[in-house]
């Protein structure tokens, strides 16, 4: 009885962030330590994660900022700015979890998965990059909400 209380109440919980679905995700991200500092805002338009990521001037190359949409009910969009413009994306939410595939109008293919913890106050992004002429490589990055 006291392990199906514990349960319950560990349910309890975890509902509200997994309730949340995508809405989950809009606010002020900051990387974490050990990932390329960057951060993150996002917003939520409809179907669509809408991400404004800042990244400092480093490596010699100047700061940059980068749009994204990332679909969460399974639709495709393109986008239609900056460095992505042309490209199109696939994705879904489902849980916490947020798996989305970008092709580049050069071919290049990105697949993210966004990993938002029960807390709601971090998440993962695990990317696969696939790009034309280059070796698949794998990277993640980890985030924390500032607000």
């Amino acid at each position: 009885m006291k392990r199906l209380l514990c349960s319950v109440f560990l349910l309890l919980i975890a509902v509200p962030v997994f309730a949340q679905g995508p809405q989950g995700f809009v606010g002020d991200w900051t990387s974490d330590p050990g990932t390329p500092t960057m951060t993150r805002k996002l917003a939520f338009d409809g179907k669509l994660i809408v991400m404004t990521e800042l990244q400092p001037a480093r490596n010699g190359r100047p700061a940059m900022t980068i749009y994204r949409e990332y679909p969460t009910d399974g639709s495709t969009v393109t986008m239609h700015q900056g460095i992505w413009y042309g490209a199109t994306a696939t994705g879904k939410m489902e849980g916490n979890v947020l798996t989305v595939d970008t092709t580049m109008k050069n071919g290049s293919k990105f697949h993210d998965v966004w990993t938002l913890a029960s807390d709601g106050k971090h998440y993962t992004n695990d990317m696969v990059i696939n790009r034309v002429g280059a070796a698949q490589r794998t990277v993640k990055f980890s985030f924390t909400k500032q607000d």
